[in-house]
């Protein structure tokens, strides 16, 4: 059977002002709002009333890479005349030609004007894994993550999350998003026997709480490392190993399309 190659984008942009700022708590606002001003193709698309957007932006992050976001009731701020970045993991070609259009610019919100710099930009396809002779994964979850379990055929249409990457809901949270924009789908990466296949040998996970349009966002960061004990070249190995890469690029869980559960996801060497 032959499949359509999918490739993912991968831009990172830089910004500076020229004073302190105070950001809206979830700092992704600030890169949404550029990314509006870069293409008229992203602008339609994030508003689209669909599940699993092929669309990823991030939260600013400062000179040291670290994510710029408030804890609590604290304050988002970036400083003058320092560089500060943001990434943007997207599919659709339109948003491709109209951002090369606009590698520099600049863009005025909040009375500050920001000069905006196109830094990098990658284009991976679909077959790129994080394929290794270690079993060890370590997966650091840089910004607010809440994963949600398989609905059941219930009435009752509560949502429900959960506040630890609980490897079953982990895996079909990325492999949902995957299927959804991938022409080549994977199947048979969730269930009981994941339980065995994939297990958190050691982790350093806390709750987080940040605002989001006036509204409280819970989740967890920190960082869990995983075993994946199935045989090496299986066919389950090398989907995990897919799903695991795609996660670099989409993220995990519930809004990763406007930067909750962003992760890196880092093959450790045994």
């Amino acid at each position: 059977m032959s499949y359509t190659i999918i490739v993912i984008f991968y831009t990172s942009f830089e910004i500076t002002t020229d004073h302190d700022i105070i950001l809206p708590p979830f700092t992704s606002k600030l890169s949404r709002l550029i990314l509006v001003k870069l293409s008229d193709t992203y602008s339609k698309l994030q508003y689209q009333n669909t599940s699993y957007k092929p669309l990823r932006v991030t939260v600013i992050k400062d000179p040291e890479g670290r994510p710029v976001y408030a804890r609590g009731r604290g304050k988002s701020i970036i400083n003058g005349n320092q560089s500060y970045s943001f990434t943007f993991s997207f599919q659709d070609e339109n948003i491709f030609r109209e951002i090369m259009e606009k590698v520099q610019t600049t863009v005025e919100a909040w009375n500050t004007k920001f000069q905006v710099n196109l830094k990098d930009i990658k284009v991976v396809d679909q077959t790129e894994s994080l394929r290794s002779e270690s079993k060890l994964y370590r997966m650091e979850f840089l910004t607010p993550t809440l994963l949600q379990p398989i609905r059941p055929n219930l009435k009752r249409k509560d949502n429900r999350f959960v506040l630890f990457p609980y490897v079953p809901i982990l895996l079909f949270s990325i492999v949902k998003h995957w299927n959804q924009n991938m022409d080549q789908k994977i199947h048979g990466v969730t269930g009981l026997k994941t339980l065995y296949y994939m297990r958190e040998v050691d982790y350093r996970l806390r709750p987080v709480t940040t605002y989001y349009d006036g509204k409280p966002v819970r989740g967890f960061t920190g960082w869990t490392v995983f075993e994946l004990r199935s045989k090496r070249n299986s066919k389950i190995t090398r989907n995990v190993q897919k799903l695991l890469e795609y996660a670099n690029y989409f993220g995990v869980g519930k809004s990763r399309a406007i930067g909750f559960g962003e992760v890196n996801v880092k093959v450790i060497d045994e």
